[in-house]
Order: C-alpha cells, then structure tokens, then sequence
C-alpha cells in the first residue's frame, strides 16, 4: 500500500525520497506522525555550514536592527519630540528583535 502512495508522497510534500521501512524507526531527532497504523518520519538533511553562514548573516543583520532600535532610544531628543505610540513601537521592536536574536543564537548553537 505504501509503495503506491509513494508517488503522491513525494510530490504533495516535494519529499526527495520516500524510504519504507519494516519495523520500527531509526532513532533520530525529527519530527513522527502517526496515520492509522503507520509511522512517518521526516528526515531533514541540514548543510550544518550553509546553514551556519545562513545564521550568521541574519544574527548581523539583526543585531545592526537593534543597534539602530538602541540609538532612537538612547536619543533624548526622539523620546521628548516623537509621540508615545511611536516610542511604543520602537520599544516593541527592539523587544522583538532581542527575541529573534536569542532564538538565533539558540539554532546556531545546535548546529555545534
């Protein structure tokens, strides 16, 4: 049966390949759903140093955004002649961004 859903597999979740397996899974870190009386696993393949420039160029440009959220507050002037709600966004933003830039640092760190 699996066999014949193979092709619609692949191409309804653009799979590389689908790879039936007897028995129970490989032990590995992804994610498993299960469907009736099957088991499937997907299996993503990571270029950890592709994957590593990719994280280190959004952690830069990131960190220039908190830079810049960082100067506007820092500014007396900005804070006494800008509206409050846009004082608010700022500060929203640089929350924000810190967020984003933890997680970041939390996915490059996995990768080792």
């Amino acid at each position: 049966m699996l066999t014949e859903f193979s092709p619609y597999l692949l191409a309804l979740g653009k799979l590389s390949n689908v790879e039936i397996m007897k028995g129970d899974l490989p032990a590995a870190d992804a994610p498993v759903a299960i469907v009736g009386e099957f088991r499937l696993m997907l299996k993503i393949e990571v270029d950890a140093a592709a994957e590593r420039e990719r994280l280190m160029k959004e952690i830069s440009r990131v960190e220039g955004e908190i830079s810049k959220a960082n100067n506007k507050l820092c500014n007396p002037n900005f804070i006494e002649r800008a509206p409050e709600k846009v004082v608010t966004q700022e500060k929203d933003r640089l929350a924000g961004f810190n967020a984003t830039l933890d997680k970041l640092k939390e996915q490059l760190q996995k990768l080792g």
